[in-house]
């Protein structure tokens, strides 16, 4: 019995992702969205096999090759919920266990010695966007982005890049990102207890447990103000990708984050 293709998965990195049938068991195929992409995915590749963490796990990379010029590595299939659906259905004792592995490994990353402002400031003023977000752009540009060091950081850290399987935590979709910091990490998970990120587009109701998870967070006492300036530049990066109903719901984020939570 060959490899065969059994559906198209959702994906956000703009990457083909496939769950695929092989002799022995299920897989996932990740593919390069054109050659341009390929050294991208290979850093991407590289994050997730050198990942060590002694609470969470990434899934296995079986193989990686490249098809019609495009990169695509093979990893172990895990059946399992995303954490945005986890927190929906699970009690909340079962939750915070999770959650709190999750955010131990935010923090207990190593601050290094280099800052992010230089990687900020380049991506700022590479953000092609009209002209009414000319001031959320002034107030990012304004942080003091050297008081916030360098570090590990998974990349794309949402809800939905985190897999619970039993009592497995498991990190997929690591990015090669604009720049390796903690701070960025603590804002994807922001990002969702914040936006409800999971859920855009549809109607949300407010969530106790979101506030529980909130709490847990600000404990870690992390720069709050630093997170959430990188919060909004999150969600202006992903404007130029959305379409009128994921933007309509970015700006409502936007200047609620901008009139609510910046001091």
């Amino acid at each position: 019995m060959g490899i065969s293709t059994l559906k198209k998965m959702n994906g956000h990195s703009g990457c083909d992702v496939y769950l695929m049938s092989g002799p022995d068991s299920l897989f996932v195929r990740k593919i390069s969205s054109n050659v341009e992409y390929n050294c991208r995915l290979e850093r991407q590749i590289l994050k997730q096999v050198n990942f060590q963490n002694h609470e969470i796990k990434t899934p296995k990379v079986y193989d990686v090759g490249h098809k019609d010029g495009l990169l695509y590595y093979d990893m172990k299939y895990i059946n399992g919920l995303t954490f945005s659906d986890f927190v929906k259905k699970e009690q909340i004792s079962s939750i915070k266990r999770k959650f709190k592995k999750i955010i131990n490994f935010i923090s207990e990353n190593n601050d290094l010695s280099d800052n992010i402002a230089l990687d900020v400031k380049k991506k700022i003023e590479l953000l092609k966007l009209p002209k009414k977000y000319d001031m959320y752009k002034e107030i990012c540009l304004g942080y003091e982005w050297s008081t916030v060091s360098k570090s590990y950081s998974h990349g794309d850290l949402t809800f939905e890049n985190i897999i619970i399987s039993g009592e497995e935590i498991y990190f997929i979709d690591f990015l090669d990102s604009f720049t390796d910091s903690k701070i960025l990490d603590y804002s994807k998970i922001m990002q969702e207890l914040y936006t409800s990120w999971s859920s855009r587009g549809q109607v949300t109701h407010f969530s106790v447990k979101n506030v529980i998870l909130d709490e847990m967070l600000q404990c870690k006492k992390f720069n709050m103000q630093a997170a959430i300036h990188m919060l909004l530049l999150n969600l202006m990066r992903i404007i130029p990708y959305s379409d009128k109903q994921t933007s309509d719901f970015l700006d409502k984020q936007i200047s609620y984050i901008r009139e609510r939570m910046i001091v």
